[in-house]
Parts: C-alpha cells; structure tokens; sequence
C-alpha cells in the first residue's frame, strides 16, 4: 500500500491510495495548513480537526480526512510520509 500526496497552484491537494490493482483519489481543496493538522494528530491530545474545505477525524487506525460527502484514511504508519511529502512541495 502506498499513499501519494500531490498539489497543484490553488494549494490543492490530491490524495492518492494504491493497494495492489485498486486506486483511490481525494481532493482537498484549501489545504494551505494540511500537512500541519495531520503532524498534530500524533500529539495524544489533539482532538479531531475541522476546516472550512475539510476535516481531519482522529481514530484508533489514524485518521479519516473528510471532505464532504468523501472520506479518505491515512493509517498511522502513513502519516508521516503524507506530511513531509506535503511539506516538501511547499504545503504547511
């Protein structure tokens, strides 16, 4: 299983799930702080995070982003690497 985050000029993030033959996608419009919220979901008191274009559901697994009426996890082990694969394309 690999996920990929890519943007685009608007701060755009397109996720993007492969599993063996199957691929899922998500867009998360505004995501200026996307790498940031999903960083802070490793310190055990922060909550779940909700942002006008998206949400960041905290769950035992990690995390649910949510962007209506989608949904897309991130597994805990995964986190990390979305984040600084964000923040390597200039995305907080």
């Amino acid at each position: 299983m690999t996920i990929t985050a890519t943007i685009d000029e608007n701060e755009a993030v397109t996720l993007t799930y492969t599993r063996m033959n199957t691929t899922s996608n998500l867009g998360v419009p505004d995501a200026a702080a996307f790498a940031d919220d999903l960083k802070s979901t490793f310190n055990p008191d922060q909550g779940n995070i909700y942002r006008d274009a998206y949400n960041v559901l905290v769950q035992p697994e990690g995390v649910t982003v949510e962007v209506h009426p989608h949904s897309f996890p991130i597994p805990w082990q995964h986190i990390a690497s979305v984040a600084n694969q964000l923040r390597d394309q200039g995305i907080g």
